[in-house]
């Protein structure tokens, strides 16, 4: 987010010719005030970790590093101040402070603070102040900017309401993240007059502690709240939570309030949770869960927008994991769980990133499903591993994902990988041969089987909807998770309703059961028996992957299996079968054909064969235009013998769009020492065919390779329904079989 860019210029100020400073016990300076009125514009003070008691000092220089080494640098003022001021008071600019804890400033203004700003810029970062008069105290300053990140803040304040763990005054802008504020004595966790506020990521909890209200930005201005937990004790001085505006809107930036995926838990016995000036210009709340007992808001902005928020008076209604321990991560039965309203396209730059780690840390906030209404996010699943065990493209391709259109067809990369309606991702193998070697599916992550279904036939190759899953298995994961694994071969299913299972293991093998063409397995995500979820991150479908290694999405042409074979074919025989001859006898085989199974055809791509004697010229070409896009797909091509005539290297080309996509070199000899009787022993009559005695007939076939049903009485040979036109005769003679083509035409 742009906000976050503010401090790129502080952050990267300093010049590498800038002198070190060593302190510490043991080195020449042994404490930092030793060095304080010594440092130069871009110095770096290192300050060995340890305890300096009663030691404070002012810090005049520009530019400066000072930060803690070998752990944090303790600076345990036994109630001394700089100027009656603070422990340090900061007059240089742009200086950034690190790893240094604060605590038991006291003045006789009773503010003494731990860190006192009176100059332009400040950075601190990751510094404990605990038990000073205030926190930090930031001066008037409205071109300076601060930010305060993976720090922690408790038990500061005088007991007066006018001490606060945190108090900035009138700045530019102020960023406040990662950070953990707790227990302030009778004052407020974050009080700030900034033009503009930015409070991200922080738990800011009163506990047991008699702290006033946990956010107060007395003027209003530009503020955005995001991701925090936000927790109001029993004992606290203040019914108030969030109080914006409430000295008067005098900022000059714009007086809008944002609330996005905030826990707001209000354990008094009455209180407000929000107090807003009456006329300021808008509130805009997204996805925020308040609990407890008071009034939801006090004063009336001008415009208010409220999306998915969660109230109920009862804590325990929330079902979060350990609301004790200050653990508010919603369970899978929790109110919260997965039921926030989807911000990202609406409102992006109000959609959580990160969620806050204790103490003072952060991670990232990445959803499973739907964002979680509240500051954390649950997560319930492990990434997901691949439900085919075998190399992509080798052994396996993905050639439909989750439909995502509501008319039409639109994968979730905006593209045609699906089919209309299609509700998972099918895994495909290069055929039943494959299949029959044994292709392992296992379980994408750890659940409990829920239903299996077993014994019916693998081997469909005809699409029939009410065929369903045929032989699957559903697994129920944490947080109401489902996953589905279908099609699965008959009796390879290792598992039994009621069963836990681990991640990767095997759970049966590739089939092609049920509604099926092909061997593949057919895998479905669902969310409470009732939201179908895309695993995969997408450009236009779910903003989250749930793969440990996701597959890349491919939109290529290629040709993943292909050979040749003798006669003619239909696609059932390739499914089944991996055709690899390369020789041919130009007496007994009629016909070469060429086949290929394929990957990424587009619609309009012109798909063209091409055959070639030895001589180079081309005797036959078939070419077509794709009617749609076809990611799995088997093409073929035939050629008359005779027509190549004999030849140690002839060719086929297969080309899309006149790119030759795959060559194969085939030789045409004669092969049989034994004279082929060809055609000449055959004659066709009005009834049927005459056959010579010494054949035997094997079968018929018509021109796609379909069998024809013949009858032979003697040396008459007849089809039955008096089948016409061009059909092929096989038959065993003299230890061989030969094929010959006849041209029936029966009255």
């Amino acid at each position: 987010m742009k906000y976050i860019i503010l401090f790129t210029l502080l952050l990267s100020a300093h010049k590498s010719y800038s002198t070190i400073w060593q302190v510490g016990p043991g080195k020449q300076y042994t404490s930092p005030s030793k060095v304080s009125s010594l440092v130069k514009n871009f110095d770096t003070i290192n300050i060995e970790a340890g305890i300096y008691p009663q030691d404070v000092c002012f810090w005049t220089a520009d530019h400066l590093l000072i930060r803690g080494i070998n752990g944090k640098a303790h600076l345990k003022s036994g109630g001394r101040a700089a100027g009656q001021k603070a422990i340090w008071v900061i007059q240089g600019d742009s200086t950034i402070i690190e790893n240094i804890e604060f605590s038991e400033c006291k003045v006789p203004d009773k503010n003494g603070a731990g860190i006192r700003l009176e100059a332009t810029h400040l950075v601190v970062r990751n510094c404990y102040f605990h038990h000073n008069e205030t926190g930090i105290l930031g001066g008037d300053n409205v071109n300076s900017n601060v930010l305060i990140e993976f720090s922690e803040f408790g038990y500061n304040g005088y007991g007066d309401g006018f001490s606060h763990n945190l108090y900035l005054n009138h700045i530019k802008n102020f960023i406040f993240r990662f950070n953990y504020s707790h227990n302030a004595t009778i004052g407020h966790l974050v009080k700030s007059r900034a033009h503009n506020n930015y409070i991200l990521y922080n738990r800011l909890t009163q506990e047991k502690g008699n702290g006033s209200f946990e956010i107060d930005l007395p003027n209003g201005g530009y503020s955005v709240v995001i991701g925090n937990i936000i927790q109001q004790g029993q004992n606290s001085e203040n019914g108030t939570l969030i109080a914006y505006g409430e000295e008067g809107l005098n900022n000059p930036t714009p007086n809008q309030l944002i609330l996005s995926h905030n826990t707001v838990i209000n354990e008094r016995q009455n209180g407000t949770f929000i107090l807003v000036k009456t006329g300021m210009e808008s509130l805009l709340m997204i996805n925020n869960a308040f609990s407890g007992t008071g009034t939801f808001m006090n004063g009336t902005p001008n415009k208010m927008e409220e999306f998915g928020t969660i109230r109920n008076t009862n804590l325990n209604s929330l079902q979060f994991k350990n609301s004790s321990n200050f653990d508010y991560t919603p369970t899978e039965l929790s109110p919260c769980f997965n039921k926030g309203f989807f911000s990202t396209f609406l409102y992006p730059q109000f959609t959580p990133t990160f969620q806050y780690k204790h103490p003072a840390q952060f991670e990232n906030r990445d959803i499973e499903l739907i964002h979680d209404v509240g500051a954390i996010e649950a997560h319930f699943l492990n990434p997901f591993i691949t439900p085919v065990k075998g190399q992509y493209k080798k052994d396996f391709v993905i050639v439909n994902y989750v439909d995502w259109s509501n008319a039409g067809i639109q994968d979730g990369w905006c593209g045609t990988q699906s089919y209309d309606g299609h509700q998972g991702t099918d895994y495909v193998l290069d055929g039943f041969i494959s299949m029959s070697s044994g292709v392992p599916v296992v379980a994408v992550d750890s659940g409990v089987v829920t239903s299996i279904k077993n014994g019916l036939f693998d081997k469909e190759t005809t699409s029939q909807v009410n065929k369903g899953l045929g032989n699957y298995v559903c697994i129920k994961h944490s947080g109401k998770y489902y996953t589905y694994y279908a099609h699965l071969k008959n009796n390879s299913i290792t598992v039994k309703p009621g069963d836990r299972v681990t991640q990767n293991q095997i759970l049966g093998e590739i089939g092609s059961s049920g509604n099926s063409t092909d061997p593949h397995l057919h895998f479905e995500f669902w969310w409470d028996s009732t939201i179908l979820i895309d695993p995969f991150k997408t450009p236009c479908g779910n903003v989250t992957s749930f793969w440990k290694d996701q597959l890349v999405y491919d939109t290529s042409h290629y040709v993943w299996r292909s050979g040749m074979l003798s006669g003619l074919t239909v696609m059932d025989s390739l499914r089944f079968n991996n055709y690899q001859k390369f020789e041919f006898d130009i007496d007994k085989d009629y016909y070469a054909t060429y086949w290929n199974l394929g990957h990424g055809l587009r619609k309009g791509d012109r798909y063209s064969f091409q055959w070639y004697n030895e001589a180079g010229i081309k005797v036959w070409q078939v070419e077509d235009i794709s009617d749609a896009d076809y990611w799995y797909y088997y093409l073929w091509s035939n050629v008359d013998i005779k027509n190549l005539g004999s030849c140690n290297k002839c060719e086929i080309r297969y080309l899309i769009n006149n790119q030759v996509i795959e060559k194969k070199n085939f030789s045409v000899r004669k092969l049989s020492s034994t004279q082929n009787p060809n055609n000449s022993r055959i004659y066709t009559n009005h009834i049927g065919a005459i056959i010579p005695e010494e054949y035997s007939i094997v079968d018929c076939f018509d021109i796609t390779g379909k069998k024809v049903p013949y009858n032979q009485s003697g040396n008459l040979l007849t089809w039955n329904n008096n089948f016409n036109g061009i059909l092929f005769v096989r038959y065993f003679y003299n230890n061989n079989i030969y094929t010959q083509k006849l041209f029936s035409s029966l009255n």
